[in-house]
């Protein structure tokens, strides 16, 4: 196979990181205003044009002490800034929101403001504890967390149009600034927006700052290797033949691909770990995603493409997939370079012109080539690899199995017109299942009845990433109208071969709602009959401990009595018996106990 260079499909990106030189040039930490006072005429801060609202300094909560601002109710607070039209800035807001919170607010900034000239949003983000998301207004999400304080981080290239959000260090959506909402906006720093919305609830903002980044970053190389700092920005490095990765980007930071004789080379460490993720491991960001001008390196045809080195590390069933490519594509995968002996897929179905394979792949070195179809057919792709969980094992004797039949409606709790809940009871094992269509996904809401405190453990697993497993906040009332979250929650990943999600707490007397579902906004749909499963099991009482030298009794041998407590248990949920804690005492804890044989002499 012949080596293309494929340096044609770079663009600058973004990144979270800042250098030693960036320059501070506006920060307000609301510690020098009089606590309790009105923010309104304050270091430059305003209610949004036409509001009479106004937003109190606070010191109830503080990153930095003594103050923060309180944003309730249908504040709208507003502070404007002038002259930022070119160069590279990164603004920086700290919040705190209260895991009690129930309603949506938005963290906004603008590129034109006020109202009267037709104000442009680049950046809306909206926080909502009851969905426990972090959505951007073009539909993007990350989890949202309460009850600490969290880092807002917008790196905004005014020079290039670009920017990215992060929260909580974790990037959110990438995209231009100008057309961050809508079409038609200025590369201008016009104004934040903090929004409460009339069902806003009680959250805090403090440690707010804007800086000037200096456009250096690291430069990848085919090679796989990394420069960056002074004097290297995005000119300098592709002068030298490189990959930038973006104003502020670090070596330390960056993943360089190599790029070998057989394609890109793409790391086993980083392919089994991302692609376990429900969104799977996706190639792009500032590496080639066009296969135009690329030249053909494989002979299966004469179009452009583009071809990558696969080490899959474990027999397991995977996707490989550029449904979303702008062309009309071919995907071929080989155990030798430019080969299809494992598949060749060209229109798959609901993908339009573009490609998509599942399948089984056994450990071993695979090839992906990437290509048009037809000599002058290229374009832009995003691959995508995901790795899928096996089938759970059949269920046990003693496990319950939902009611609801999956893609009905039996079960949904508060989210029902007439609420209906699937029966729960303690020491219990559960099965059910949980689709979505990527917009709509089922909810399981399983009720019991505590009559006293009790301290409960929920271990959950699933057949898909990731599924949520949690406790509803209704406080045990069984009243719909305080349940506004569920907190506290753990979603299972990457698989459950791995490890289970165990939500732990101490109820008190009264109804409680156990959550199941998957994630919301999962990227990937799940229909009913594929991989849909997911198992608990409650414990109510002592958590379990694990054994995983099988002495169960703790009294330093691994003899008859363990053996006896398996028995006693088998089938059960635990905790006695579990040598494991995965929430099932199985064939699995029983060969714990004899593989470790030890009794006492």
């Amino acid at each position: 196979m012949k080596k293309a260079l494929a340096l044609l499909g770079v663009t600058a990106t973004l990144a979270v990181g800042t250098s030693a030189s960036a320059q501070v040039v506006w920060e307000d930490n609301f510690d020098s205003y009089e606590t309790g006072s009105a923010i309104d005429g304050q270091g430059g801060w305003e209610p949004w044009e036409g509001s009479t609202l106004v937003s109190t300094v606070s010191d109830t909560q503080a990153r930095s002490a003594p103050n923060s601002i309180e944003i309730t109710g249908a504040d709208d607070l507003v502070r404007q800034y002038t002259d930022y039209t070119t160069g590279v800035y990164a603004y920086t807001a700290w919040q705190y929101i209260p895991g009690e919170g129930s309603g949506a607010i938005s963290f906004i900034l603008l590129n034109n403001y006020p109202a009267a000239a037709n104000p442009d949003w680049s950046v809306a983000t909206t926080m909502d504890p009851g969905t426990g998301l972090v959505t951007a207004w073009d539909g993007e999400t990350l989890p949202l967390t309460t009850d600490e304080w969290v880092e807002i981080r917008v790196v905004i290239n005014l020079d290039a149009d670009l920017q990215e959000i992060f929260y909580g260090g974790e990037l959110l959506v990438a995209k231009t600034w100008t057309g961050g909402i809508a079409d038609g906006g200025q590369l201008n720093i016009a104004a934040v927006d903090l929004f409460g919305s009339s069902v806003g609830y009680l959250h805090y903002y403090d440690d707010l700052s804007l800086e000037q980044l200096p456009p250096w970053g690291a430069c990848c190389f085919e090679t796989g290797t990394c420069e960056a700092g002074d004097p290297i920005d995005i000119l300098a490095c592709q002068d030298m033949g490189g990959i930038f990765q973006g104003i502020g980007s670090s070596c330390a930071g960056s993943t360089c691909f190599t790029l070998g004789d057989d394609g890109w080379i793409l790391p086993p460490d980083q392919i089994r770990d991302d692609a376990a993720s429900s969104a799977g491991f996706s190639w792009g960001g500032t590496f080639p995603t066009s296969t135009c001008g690329l030249g053909s390196s494989c002979d299966i045809s004469s179009s452009d493409d583009i071809a990558f080195e696969l080490v899959v590390s474990e027999d397991a069933e995977y996707v490989v997939s550029v449904c979303t490519a702008e062309y009309d594509t071919v995907l071929s995968i080989g155990t030798a370079p430019c080969t299809d002996d494992v598949a060749s897929e060209d229109d798959s179905p609901g993908c339009g012109t573009a490609s998509e394979w599942r399948g089984d792949l056994a450990a071993g070195t695979y090839y992906i080539t990437i290509e048009g179809f037809g000599g002058g057919s290229c374009g832009v792709f995003n691959l995508n690899i995901r790795e899928l969980c096996p089938e759970l094992p059949a269920p046990g004797g003693k496990t319950y199995i939902e009611a609801e039949a999956c893609g009905d409606d039996d079960n949904g709790g508060c989210n029902m017109a007439v609420p209906a809940y699937e029966p729960l009871l303690c020491d219990s094992i559960n099965r059910g299942t949980a689709w979505t269509d990527g917009a709509t996904r089922d909810t399981d809401w399983w009720e019991i009845v505590l009559t006293e405190s009790t301290p409960v453990t929920m271990t959950g697993i699933s057949e898909r990433v990731a599924t949520v497993f949690g406790i509803i906040n209704s406080g045990g009332s069984g009243d719909c109208v305080d349940a506004t979250a569920v907190a506290p929650a753990v979603a299972i990943a990457p698989c459950y071969l791995d490890e289970p999600a165990v939500v732990t707490a101490d109820l008190d007397p009264g109804t409680w709602w156990f959550f199941v579902a998957t994630e919301f906004g999962s990227p990937v749909a799940i229909d009913c009959g594929d991989l849909d499963a997911y198992e608990f099991s409650l414990v109510c009482g002592d958590s379990c401990v694990a054994a995983p030298d099988g002495d169960l009794t703790g009294d330093g041998f691994t003899d008859f009595s363990d053996l006896l407590e398996v028995l006693a248990n088998f089938g059960g949920g635990g905790p006695a018996g579990d040598t494991d804690c995965n929430g099932a005492v199985e064939f699995t804890d029983l060969l714990t106990v004899i593989a470790n044989w030890n009794p006492a002499p």
